[in-house]
């Protein structure tokens, strides 16, 4: 005779939903909300208005934005080698509101200066790079050196007979240069200028001999006859350049030179927060009018993780305090 239900079972049927719900794991029922912006953002810049920067950083403005809901305003605080700007963000709270916008000089400057305040992953939380600008080594066009092979081969034949330019010490074509001095075991004559200007100017005028240029700079006077490219700094060749082989392609597989710019937000910002504005600017990246921008500046767009980010900083920090230590190299 089958079982009919009694008023007990009813009960116990209608209890199992409610039981049911109060095994599930505590964050299915209470998760926390996600993270949103509730005022403006600020990203401070470490450079003049005008740069590659400035124009990377106002280009993801507009995206940004319209995807955090909130104004993104651009503050230029130059000086220092990016210190005015890195003590902004480390005295703002670490809430994702305030951005530092820095070039490689967050890896490179821990290396040039003794008493350098800050630690790039302590004090920081690496966001993602905005964008890369790739270097050139570039010789005039009625230079002898048809390669980097020649280059070299004059350089080790007669010592500190090359010279090279450059925007001042420390700086990313210094260090490229002397990375690849290193790398070849010859010794080359610096001459450092007080900015990028200047150095093309006397590079141009065959003042000096070969400068490692950003594409923004170093592509017009190639398309326009006056310098040759002998070698791209980047482990991989230059989308624009794609017939320049890489240094590391002609004999020196460790060199790979990578001009990045990223934001930074202050150590102890959220993971949640840090995620969103890493997506922001992945959307920002995406939209034809940054990619146009970047592509008319010969600017490769970034967007990678996080971690990714990271470990780039990680790597850059230890290959250039190598350098620095192992050369002797100093800003003044």
């Amino acid at each position: 005779m089958p079982h009919m239900p009694t008023r007990r079972d009813c009960l116990s049927l209608l209890a199992l939903p409610a039981l049911g719900a109060a095994l599930l794991p505590a964050r299915t029922q209470a998760q926390a909300p996600a993270p949103v912006y509730t005022q403006p953002l600020r990203i401070v810049l470490p450079f003049a208005p005008g740069g590659p920067t400035d124009m990377m950083a106002r280009a993801i403005s507009k995206s940004m934005s319209q995807t955090l809901g909130q104004p993104v305003v651009i503050d230029n605080k130059p000086g220092g080698g990016g210190l005015v700007a890195f003590a902004d963000v480390v005295r703002a709270p670490a809430d994702g509101y305030t951005l530092a916008f820095p070039s490689i000089l967050a890896v490179t400057n821990p290396a040039l200066m003794p008493k350098y305040p800050y630690e790039t992953l302590r004090d920081f939380t690496p966001v993602t790079v905005v964008g890369f600008i790739p270097h050139v080594l570039a010789v005039r066009t009625d230079h002898p050196a048809k390669s980097l092979a020649d280059l070299v081969a004059t350089a080790r034949a007669k010592p500190d007979s090359v010279t090279y330019a450059s925007s001042g010490n420390g700086t990313s074509a210094h260090l490229a240069a002397a990375l690849l001095a290193s790398e070849a075991k010859v010794s080359m004559l610096h001459v450092p200028y007080k900015g990028a200007g200047p150095a093309l100017t006397d590079l141009l005028s065959g003042q000096v001999e070969c400068m490692f240029l950003d594409t923004n700079s170093a592509i017009p006077q190639i398309r326009a006859g006056k310098l040759r490219a002998l070698a791209a700094a980047p482990r991989r060749r230059i989308a624009l350049l794609p017939d320049v082989p890489t240094v590391a392609e002609q004999g020196y597989p460790n060199f790979d030179v990578h001009g990045w710019y990223g934001l930074l937000a202050r150590a102890g910002t959220p993971e949640p927060m840090v995620n969103l504005l890493h997506n922001a600017v992945r959307i920002a990246l995406a939209t034809p009018e940054v990619r146009e921008q970047f592509r008319g500046a010969a600017v490769d767009a970034g967007g990678m993780p996080p971690a990714e980010y990271r470990e780039i900083i990680r790597n850059d920090l230890v290959k250039w305090k190598t350098l620095v230590d192992r050369l002797q190299i100093k800003l003044d």
